[in-house]
């Protein structure tokens, strides 16, 4: 009551002189810690400055702490002097809390865990309050192969907060393993395929008719390194297919081409079975009655890699020599040749049973 006799008193002071009294003025004075977009990070308190006194404040206008997160939390003040009356409000955005962030893998682990092909890892986020600003940009991950390999990222908010990184741990292996040495043991009505394949977990072989090559059939699966096929047809051609397969998913294949028939030993002559050579052989073998020619197949890691068709019963490999297209040295390895005989004209194709296989090593 006293203030405000008081009040009432220096107004009617400043009316009998006839002196203008200066407008009451309200200003908020904010300290906290400022981030971006006008948001605050930090806990705020909001003090008022009135001018000029003396004035009666009439609401609010004591300091005022906001210490939660808000996205709008409104200030005010109201004061008097006299007739005049002064009003002031300031809204505070205050987000302390960094944004939530986790990895978003493009796609799944293709096998046991692990990716075996080009990965892109993006970043999720959110923020209840301010809003996502940013997040760190994608990534792409395409080798070296390794287990617990880490990639990191942040996201920041509206108003300028920056999570923690985040580290997103995986295991990437694009390597497949190696199907080497895919031989052949063929006998009348069998075939016994052996292989390595290093780094596999499974193997697979698969077998197809020449005459219908995607007609196949899974023969074995498992963990083995042979298999014996039975109940084949002497003389058909047949391919056989070894599918390698490792733990993060990689394949692998290798072939060759076999003919089951009653191989007479006999009727090759040279080079003798496992020969070791240093320069190229002169394959011979018996004459066969009425055949006007033959056909001698060469194989090198199952594939094969000459086929020709001498007239006389022998035929001289040479250094090097070109075979649908490709150019093929005689290098260090071992050989496995093949022969059949063959009836009327070429083009009938018109073929007997294999006569005999026999392998020999280049050194």
């Amino acid at each position: 009551m006293r203030r405000a006799i008081a009040l009432a008193l220096v107004a009617s002071a400043l009316l009998a002189s006839g002196a203008t009294a200066a407008p009451l003025t309200i200003t908020p004075i904010v300290t906290g810690q400022a981030g971006d977009a006008g948001w605050y990070v930090g806990d705020v308190i909001v003090n008022w400055s009135i001018t000029p006194p003396p004035y009666l404040v009439q609401l609010g206008c004591a300091a005022t702490a906001v210490t939660t997160d808000t996205p709008g939390k409104k200030v005010e003040c109201q004061a008097s002097s006299g007739p005049d009356t002064a009003y002031a409000s300031v809204t505070i955005r205050l987000d302390k809390t960094p944004p939530v962030i986790v990895a978003a893998p493009a796609r799944a682990s293709d096998a046991g865990g692990f990716y075996n092909h080009s990965l892109t890892l993006n970043w999720s986020s959110s923020d209840p309050t301010s809003g996502i600003a940013s997040c760190s940009p994608s990534t792409t991950y395409s080798g070296p192969d390794g287990t617990n390999i880490t990639l990191t990222g942040t996201c920041r908010d509206r108003a300028g907060n920056v999570s923690a990184p985040v580290p997103f741990v995986f295991s990437y292996d694009a390597t497949p393993p190696a199907v080497s040495k895919v031989t052949a043991s063929i006998g009348r009505k069998t075939a016994t395929v052996a292989w390595q394949a290093a780094g596999a977990t499974t193997v697979s072989l698969i077998r197809a008719s020449a005459k219908a090559p995607t007609r196949q059939r899974t023969v074995y699966a498992g963990t083995g390194s042979s298999f014996t096929d039975r109940g084949l047809t002497t003389g058909r051609h047949y391919t056989y297919i070894v599918r390698a397969v490792d733990g993060a998913g990689n394949v692998a294949t290798g072939s060759l081409n076999v003919t089951p028939g009653a191989a007479s030993k006999e009727r090759l002559l040279a080079p003798r079975a496992n020969a070791k050579l240093r320069k190229p052989p002169l394959l011979r073998w018996r004459k066969v009655g009425k055949a006007r020619y033959y056909n001698v197949q060469v194989f090198r890691k199952g594939k094969k890699i000459l086929s020709a068709w001498p007239s006389k019963p022998h035929y001289q490999l040479r250094g090097t020599w070109r075979y649908r297209g490709h150019r093929y040295n005689l290098s260090g390895a071992t050989y496995r040749w093949y022969l059949w005989a063959g009836y009327g004209k070429r083009s009938a194709h018109h073929y007997g049973s294999l006569l005999g296989q026999r392998s020999f090593v280049v050194r």
